[in-house]
């Protein structure tokens, strides 16, 4: 069942001088624990913590686990959820001056594919 609350709203698209860090930050910060699929889906939700709405991490992570259920649902491949603090540690982990930057920004409403290409497109990702 859809949670309303882990929906967020986010802001204007991620200007593109902040896209090279975030594809490195992306890249670093992989253990090889997870699969490379979870893994940017984590990254995915992560960026959604720098937002102008400035969720909490346990808003972030709400939605990361509303996305892994919904997809599941659909008969998606399996993918783990990861504990609350491994999320804040990625959430922690992100360039300081882009989530400053993010969360003093505009609002708008959002879908989950808005946040899922606006995302993916910055980390380089192929979008699911």
């Amino acid at each position: 069942m859809q949670n309303d609350e882990s929906r967020l709203l986010v802001g204007d698209d991620i200007p593109s001088f902040f896209h090279p860090e975030l594809r490195m930050w992306s890249r670093k910060r992989r253990t090889g624990y997870f699969r490379n699929d979870e893994d940017d889906l984590y990254s995915i939700a992560a960026l959604s913590y720098a937002d102008a709405a400035r969720p909490t991490m346990t808003q972030v992570y709400r939605l990361l686990c509303s996305l892994v259920d919904e997809d599941a649902a659909r008969g998606g491949e399996r993918v783990r959820k990861p504990s609350f603090s491994t999320l804040r540690k990625i959430i922690r982990s992100l360039p300081a001056e882009f989530v400053h930057h993010r969360r003093h920004g505009h609002l708008r409403a959002a879908s989950t594919f808005d946040l899922v290409s606006a995302a993916s497109g910055v980390l380089g990702i192929n979008s699911y």
